[in-house]
């Protein structure tokens, strides 16, 4: 069963620029240590200068491994904290999903 994580959060308008600069050295930390990379999405329509970053992991083991591996990491941590000061604060939030299976109880 895999799994899709989300980071969401709004940058600040005139920021996006400074913002995917810090977005580049933390990809380049996170592949340099063999993590999932992770695909940054906008949206199409909706919300103004929303960055999403996703991340697909093959199952719930490898999420948490590679999660407690980058909070331990106080280079890839730092990284990701210096894109901090381009967000609207209290607009970041994540979201974790998995796959629907298919042979649910009554989906016959």
């Amino acid at each position: 069963m895999a799994y899709r994580f989300r980071l969401i959060s709004e940058v600040k308008y005139g920021h996006f620029g400074d913002y995917l600069k810090t977005w580049k050295k933390l990809d380049a930390i996170t592949r340099d240590r063999g993590w999932v990379a992770a695909r940054l999405l906008v949206p199409t329509a909706g919300s103004n200068n929303e960055i999403i970053a996703e991340f697909e992991y093959p199952d719930l083991a490898t999420f948490e491994r590679e999660n407690k591996a980058f909070y331990a990491d106080e280079e890839a941590f730092e990284a990701f904290r210096a894109g901090a000061e381009f967000l609207v604060q209290g607009t970041a939030r994540s979201e974790l999903y998995e796959d629907v299976p298919m042979e649910f109880p009554g989906s016959g």
